[in-house]
């Protein structure tokens, strides 16, 4: 079952929707997600985990619907909302993780609050992704020239690729409803900032512990691409999970839920 989104009024007066599970008073854990996604894209991994840890997630600007004229979507945008976000729930540090291209404004986020960040965490996130042709293209030839009404059947198709596990199929109608919200302009501007999101920038600054979780046959996130975003962050760990693809938190919500349990828990040990 998805969980229950409520609404929280930022403090430039926009309206955004979350999720929220656990203990209120736990240890947050704000989860930001990609390209044309929602908050809910994280319903399954949040049930995953035990009831003490407080996880959040809310729907990125543009993402649920609302594109409104003076938004623009860049990953300095992104970052700036998460900032909001954490000051709306009163929230002063949190673990931050990345789901994606979320990863790259959880990284930003890192470098530049480390004040409040407990720790970074980073799912299925790629290096970079303006040096992957294959991805490039996609951009060129059918991203950038969407149109609205996105097409649901390519909302399908695009979806389909991205994980290499059977995913709930009611869960998986959920999504590919979340993601029918997006307009083509946020869908254009989002993947244009990742594109042109550079590595490794500023991550030699990080001075919060960092995980970074994918799956083995992910190919956004490969294996190679993984070990290189490790090297460049000086106090992390890697762990690369078999059988699981880009949406490694649709197909195995449970072992990513350890994983990051295991990196929280030992985290707090060294508070």
């Amino acid at each position: 079952m998805p969980l229950k989104p409520a609404t929280l009024r930022l403090a430039d007066s926009r309206e955004i929707i979350y999720i929220e599970h656990g203990d209120p008073h736990g240890i947050p854990l704000i989860f930001l997600h990609g390209l044309a996604d929602s908050c809910h894209t994280f319903d399954l991994l949040f049930t995953s985990f035990p009831e003490h840890l407080r996880t959040l997630a809310f729907t990125q600007r543009g993402h649920d619907g609302i594109d409104l004229p003076e938004l623009t979507y860049r990953t300095d945008d992104f970052e700036a909302d998460l900032l909001q976000f954490m000051d709306a729930k009163a929230i002063e540090k949190a673990f931050i993780a990345g789901a994606s291209s979320g990863g790259f404004t959880a990284r930003k986020f890192a470098v530049k609050y480390p004040a409040r960040t407990l720790g970074l965490i980073l799912i299925g996130s790629p290096s970079e992704l303006g040096n992957q042709p294959e991805i490039v293209a996609i951009h060129e030839s059918t991203l950038s020239r969407l149109t609205d009404p996105v097409s649901p059947e390519f909302i399908r198709g695009f979806t389909g690729e991205l994980f290499n596990k059977p995913v709930p199929a009611d869960f998986l109608e959920k999504m590919f409803s979340e993601i029918q919200k997006v307009q083509a302009r946020v869908w254009k501007e989002t993947s244009n900032a990742a594109l042109n999101e550079q590595f490794p920038g500023l991550l030699h600054q990080m001075t919060a512990p960092a995980l970074i979780i994918s799956g083995k046959e992910d190919a956004l996130a490969s294996p190679e691409d993984q070990q290189k975003l490790a090297a460049a962050i000086a106090n992390s760990q890697l762990c690369i999970l078999p059988q699981l693809g880009h949406m490694l938190y649709w197909e195995g919500p449970t072992e990513v839920a350890k994983v990051i349990i295991r990196f929280v828990d030992e985290v707090e040990k060294s508070f």
